[in-house]
């Protein structure tokens, strides 16, 4: 059935603007696939609300240090924020993520991962396949307990980033993988502030 002529109702929608913000290290990664669409289709399917903007603050060129996540909601009580932030736990959030009202208010904070900086001499990863397949190595030997969440370039070293729900165990488990690889003897694994 063919219609003619519709025309659509205007309709609009109180919504109070929000940010999240996640002090997530991230490499190459798209701070938006990461966070932002994942985060907007859940808002959208709960009828919650609507992303509307992602900005990722960088230390250098791709070397994310934090995201803030825009967001207008629907309800913005601290039941809706706590909702939202157990959204983004899902998606690993890092310890000391908040979420507020932008017009101010008592924040709520939230995050279930921990960060680990994975680097190694850029000679050990000197080219994509390189460093797909240290990351790849780095993921087996945490499977489980780790997100990775890309690499990024400082002076001679190549640095990696996982999140997870404890660096001790990361940090155990990558041992023994370095332990098995004497090649990898000179990469460093330290916590993320």
């Amino acid at each position: 059935m063919f219609f003619r002529d519709l025309k659509m109702k205007p309709t609009t929608i109180d919504v109070t603007f929000v940010e999240a913000r996640l002090p997530v290290h991230m490499g190459h990664r798209d701070a938006s696939s990461v966070f932002g669409e994942p985060l907007n289709r859940q808002l959208v399917a709960t009828a919650m609300g609507t992303l509307t903007k992602v900005r990722a603050h960088e230390a250098g060129p791709d070397d994310i240090c934090g995201v803030t996540l825009y967001l207008g909601l629907r309800d913005a009580s601290r039941e809706s924020l706590e909702t939202v932030a157990g959204m983004l736990d899902y998606l690993h959030a890092p310890y000391g993520s908040s979420i507020r009202r932008a017009d101010g208010g008592e924040p709520v904070v939230f995050g279930v991962a921990e960060g680990l900086e994975i680097s190694v001499d850029s000679a050990l990863a000197p080219d994509g396949p390189g460093r797909r397949d240290f990351a790849k190595m780095c993921s087996d030997a945490m499977k489980g307990l780790a997100v990775n969440r890309g690499w990024t370039r400082r002076a001679d070293k190549t640095v990696f980033y996982f999140y997870g729900e404890s660096v001790r165990s990361m940090q155990d488990r990558l041992s023994e993988a370095f332990d098995a690889h004497p090649i990898l003897a000179s990469a460093r694994a330290r916590r993320l502030a």
